[in-house]
C-alpha cells in the first residue's frame, strides 16, 4: 500500500580490545584533554545520585532517595554508547525487555508481555505521552528526537498509575530534552555505515529578545534492511526526514514557558504474508509505505517559592502509521494541571487534573476492519499525592492515587502506598503496592481481523471447504488490572562504588484469552468456506516476580563500568482459552555490561556487552551481542568516531511477532562512523 503522504572474529576484536584498555589505563589517561561537556556529562557516580528526576513523583527529586525501580540514562551514556535510536538506548535499562523485530519494527516492555504490540509501558516525551489508543502501545519507528538534545531518559519499572493514569501498568519512560538555552550555537553530524546507510543532522540556537533562547534542528536516516532466516534481504529498509523546534522564555524569576514541536514523513518497505481465501490461500504483499505526523506542546510554569508552584501543559499530536496494509490516522489533544504545595512542617501535597480528546480512522482492507471505522475518546482524569516526612531524614511515606473516567469502563481508581527508609545516610531501602489498570484498546474491543485459512482436505482440516480464522472483538471487555508488591535497596556512591536492587511480586487479572465461537457457514456463494470465529475475554490471571540489579563502579576517575542484570518468570493461568501473549516471549536472564575509558590523545574507547536468554515460545535461541566505539576529540568542537554493533554474529533473530504476517527477520552487523562538529 502506498499512501499520500563470526564468534571468532567477535573474540579477536573483544580480547584486543580489553587489552587496549588495560594498557592505556596502566599510563595517565587523565592527562589527556578534556572534551567540552554540559549537563550530567562529566558528574561523578556520587553526583549523578543526587541529580534529580521528575518522573517518579512529578515533582523533583534526587535519584537516590527515590521509593521506586528508577534508572537513569545520560546524555553521555547516549553519546558515548554509539546507538543511532531510542529503542537501543533503552538496552541499558534493567527489567526492560528490548528487541528489535526488523530494521524499523521493535518490541519493547518493562516486566514482561512483550511483543510488537506491548501494551503495559507509557512511554513519554518531554511528559507527552506517545502510545495510541488502537492498541494501547507505541509505535516505536515514529519516536525520535535528535539524540545530541536529549538531556536524559527517565525510567520507572513497576505501576506509575497514581500520578500517571491508565497504561502505566509496568512501567513508565520520559525522554527529556535539553532546556534551549543549552543548544546555543550551531551543530553538524553525518555519518555513513553498512547499516545506517546515511544520516546528519543540523541545528542552530540562538536568543529571543533578552529573556528567551530557541534552537532549530533537522535529521535524516537511511537504514538498510534486515534479513529473513533463509539469508534474503527482508525487504524492510527505510528512511525518515524530521526537522522540529523548541523555545524557552524566562520571563521573571516566578514565570517559564516552553513551546515546542516537531514534523516528521518517512518512507518504510515491508513485506507480508497474508491469508487469503483462494488457493494456495496466502498471498505477499509488498508495500512502499509513507508515514507522517507532527506535534505541538506548550508548558507553562509559575514558582511561587521553593516549596509551591503550578504548571500547565497542553500538546497536540497527529500521526499516520501504516500498519498491516491500512493506515492509522490519529490525532489527540491534551491538557494537564498541576499545583504542588507544603501543608504544615511535614506534608507535601501534589495534586492535579487532566483532559485528554483522542480521534482516530482507520479504512477497512479485506483482511481487517474497526467498527466503527472512526472513533472519538473523551478521559477526564484527577490525582492526589501527599509525601509525608515522618521522621525527618530517616523514614518518607507516600500515599496516593488517581481517578480517571473513561467511556469504555466509567470510573478507574489507581492508588499507590510507598515507604523510604533510611538507616544510614548511604543505605536506602523502600517498599511500595500498587494498582494500575490497562483500559480497553480499539483492537480489543472493535477489530474484525481473517488471521489464517487452514487448506481444505489437510491433516488440521479434512473437510472439503477451507476454514477461516476470524478474531472479534468484544466491546464488553473490561479494563486489565495489576496488583504490585515492590521493595528495593539502594548504596549511595561509596568509593565510587553504586548498588542498586529491586525486587518485585505482580499479580494481574482480567488479562485477554482467546476463546472460540461456533463456526458457521460462509455464506458467500462465490467463495464457498467455513469461518471460525475467536474473541477475547477478560478473564485471565497470571503472576510475574523478578530481580533487577544495577551496579556502577568508577576503576578510576576515565575508568567507569556500568552493569545490569535482570531475572525474570512468569506464570500464565489461562483457563479454557489461549493467552494472547503465552509465558516465556521475554528472557528469564538478561546481562549488559558497559565500560567507558578515556585514554591519552583525546580518544575514548567504549564496550558494551550483552546477553539475553532464549524466548522459547516464540521460539529465539539466547544470544550475546558486542558493540564497540572508538572516540577521537579532534578539538573541542570536532569529535570523530568509529562503531561497531552486534559484533559477536553476522545475523541473529531477536524477536519473532507471530501472527502479524510478516517474514521472520534478523538483525546484522553493523559498523558505521560519525563526525560531529559544533561551531
Amino acid at each position: 500500500m502506498k499512501n499520500s503522504r563470526n564468534n571468532g572474529l567477535a573474540g579477536i576484536i573483544f580480547n584486543l580490545s580489553f587489552c587496549l584498555m588495560l594498557i592505556f589505563a596502566g599510563g595517565d589517561p587523565c592527562s589527556a584533554d578534556e572534551t567540552v561537556v554540559t549537563d550530567l556529562t562529566d558528574l561523578s557516580i556520587q553526583e549523578l545520585m543526587n541529580v534529580e528526576i521528575t518522573l517518579a513523583a512529578r515533582k523533583p527529586r534526587k535519584l537516590s532517595e527515590t521509593s521506586a525501580a528508577v534508572f537513569m540514562i545520560t546524555a553521555e551514556d547516549i553519546r558515548r554508547s554509539g546507538v543511532t535510536s531510542i529503542p537501543e538506548a533503552l538496552r541499558m535499562v534493567p527489567g526492560l525487555q528490548v528487541a528489535r523485530i526488523g530494521s524499523g519494527r521493535w518490541a519493547i516492555t518493562s516486566r514482561g508481555f512483550n511483543s510488537r504490540f506491548a501494551y503495559k509501558l507509557l512511554v513519554l516525551i518531554d511528559g507527552r505521552s506517545v502510545y495510541t489508543p488502537v492498541f494501547s502501545g507505541v509505535f516505536w519507528e515514529n519516536q525520535d528526537v535528535l539524540l545530541e538534545d536529549i538531556d536524559r531518559i527517565e525510567i520507572i519499572r513497576g505501576p506509575g498509575a497514581s500520578l500517571w493514569g491508565a497504561n502505566a501498568v509496568n512501567g513508565i519512560i520520559n525522554i527529556i530534552t535539553k532546556h534551549s538555552k543549552e543548544t546555543q550555537g550551531n551543530m553538524l553530524t553525518a555519518g555513513i555505515g553498512s547499516e545506517e546507510k546515511g544520516f546528519g543532522s543540523a541545528r542552530n540556537g540562538g536568543k529571543l529578545g533578552e529573556s528567551g533562547t530557541y534552537r532549530l534542528y533537522a535529521k535524516y536516516f537511511n537504514r538498510d534492511e534486515a534479513v529473513e532466516t533463509s539469508g534474503k534481504d527482508a525487504g524492510d529498509d527505510w528512511d525518515m526526514l524530521r526537522a522540529g523546534f523548541r523555545s524557552d522564555f524566562s520571563f521573571s524569576d516566578k514565570d517559564e514557558m516552553t513551546l515546542q514541536g516537531d514534523i516528521y514523513q518517512g518512507e518504510k518497505n515491508q513485506t507480508f504474508i497474508f491469508p487469503s481465501i483462494t488457493a494456495p490461500y496466502t498471498e505477499v504483499i509488498k508495500d512502499d509505505e509513507t508515514m507522517f505526523g507532527g506535534n505541538i506542546l506548550g508548558r507553562w510554569q509559575r514558582r511561587f517559592s521553593d516549596s509551591s508552584d503550578i504548571a500547565l501543559q497542553f500538546y497536540y499530536s497527529h500521526s499516520e502509521t501504516p500498519e498491516l496494509n491500512t493506515l492509522v490516522d490519529e490525532d489527540t489533544y491534551d491538557m494537564d494541571f498541576q499545583h504542588r504545595f507544603v501543608f504544615g512542617e511535614k506534608h507535601e501535597l501534589s495534586w492535579g487534573l487532566g483532559y485528554r480528546f483522542y480521534r482516530d480512522n482507520i479504512p477497512p482492507t479485506a483482511m481487517m476492519s474497526f467498527e466503527p471505522r472512526e472513533e472519538e475518546e473523551h478521559l477526564f482524569s484527577a490525582f492526589v499525592q501527599d509525601d509525608f516526612n515522618f521522621i525527618k531524614d530517616r523514614v518518607r511515606l507516600t500515599l496516593g492515587t488517581k481517578v480517571e473516567y473513561n467511556e469504555s469502563t466509567d470510573f478507574e481508581i489507581q492508588p499507590n502506598a510507598r515507604v523510604l527508609l533510611t538507616p544510614h545516610k548511604d543505605h536506602i531501602l523502600w517498599a511500595a503496592v500498587s494498582r494500575a489498570v490497562k483500559t480497553p484498546s480499539r483492537l480489543e474491543k472493535n477489530i474484525r481481523m481473517l488471521t489464517g485459512v487452514i487448506p481444505p482436505a489437510s491433516p488440521e482440516n479434512p473437510t472439503p471447504l477451507p476454514v477461516l480464522l476470524v478474531l472479534s472483538g468484544n466491546s464488553g471487555v473490561v479494563s486489565q488490572e495489576v496488583v504490585a508488591l515492590e521493595s528495593g535497596y539502594r548504596l549511595k556512591a561509596i568509593d565510587r562504588f553504586s548498588f542498586d536492587m529491586a525486587v518485585f511480586y505482580n499479580l494481574y487479572d482480567n488479562l485477554i484469552e482467546l476463546v472460540p465461537d461456533s463456526p458457521y457457514l460462509n455464506a458467500d456463494p462465490a467463495n464457498p468456506a467455513m469461518t471460525q470465529p475467536t474473541r477475547g475475554e477478560t478473564r485471565m490471571e497470571a503472576e510475574t516476580w523478578g530481580i533487577e540489579l544495577a551496579i556502577n563502579w568508577e576503576l578510576t576517575k576515565c575508568w567507569q563500568v556500568k552493569t545490569a542484570y535482570t531475572l525474570f518468570q512468569e506464570d500464565m493461568h489461562e483457563e479454557l482459552g489461549l493467552s494472547v501473549l503465552p509465558e516465556d516471549r521475554a528472557p528469564r536472564h538478561q546481562v549488559s555490561l558497559r565500560s567507558s575509558a578515556d585514554l591519552p590523545w583525546n580518544l575514548e574507547f567504549d564496550l558494551w556487552f550483552r546477553y539475553v536468554d532464549e524466548l522459547s515460545a516464540i521460539p529465539v535461541e539466547s544470544y550475546s551481542a558486542l558493540d564497540l566505539r572508538l572516540g577521537w576529540n579532534l578539538s573541542e568542537n570536532i569529535e570523530i568516531s568509529i562503531a561497531g554493533q552486534s559484533l559477536t554474529d553476522p545475523e541473529h533473530p531477536e524477536f519473532y511477532e507471530n501472527g502479524l504476517f510478516s517474514y521472520p527477520a534478523e538483525i546484522e552487523r553493523s559498523l558505521y562512523a560519525k563526525i560531529v562538529w559544533r561551531f
